[in-house]
């Protein structure tokens, strides 16, 4: 009951967090916002709940904490070897170490390391905030991987990544 309702306020959160953001400028930001808001019941259903992750860079939008390539890049490859090895491509479970969250520290101190060199302090203080709230158990999985990255950080990561391509001169 209260991982339901802590997704359904991160849901909403993060939708708030873009509407706020595009409030005056982003007409996309503000209809993406009120989509999550709206849709917060069905996407905790069909998504579950979202990573801190994805709430941290919702923030960083709203506080126009750009994410530069190296951090999209680690959120990318970080998601492909999660996600790769739990769908089975590799024999390693990735994922399996979520519940042994001490192994997991090094992969923390790396991503917490490079988001705040990388001036992207909302996602940092979001894994910090993942990191507090796990051991309380307040959050829906047993599952340390599930508070620290999501495939809609992983996709942001990604799509980031392409619009710098993108706006790159040849």
């Amino acid at each position: 009951m209260i991982a339901s309702l802590t997704g359904l306020l991160l849901w909403g959160t993060t939708g708030a967090t873009l509407a706020a953001a595009g409030w005056k400028k982003n007409r996309l930001l503000i209809a993406a916002g009120a989509l999550l808001i709206l849709g917060s019941p069905w996407l905790l259903g069909l998504l579950s709940m979202p990573s801190l992750a994805t709430l941290g860079l919702a923030c960083g939008v709203l506080f126009k904490q750009k994410l530069r390539p190296v951090l999209a890049g680690w959120l990318l490859i970080s998601g492909i070897a999660l996600y790769s090895s739990a769908l089975g491509f590799w024999a390693f479970d990735v994922y399996a170490l979520g519940y042994a969250p001490q192994v997991l520290l090094i992969w923390c101190a790396i991503s917490l390391a490079l988001a705040w060199q990388q001036g992207h302090k909302a996602l940092a203080v979001a894994w910090l905030l993942a990191l507090a709230l796990f051991p309380l158990g307040v959050l829906e999985s047993a599952n340390l991987w599930d508070a620290l990255l999501d495939p809609m950080a992983m996709i942001t990561g990604a799509v980031a990544l392409l619009l710098r391509l993108k706006s790159r001169p040849d």
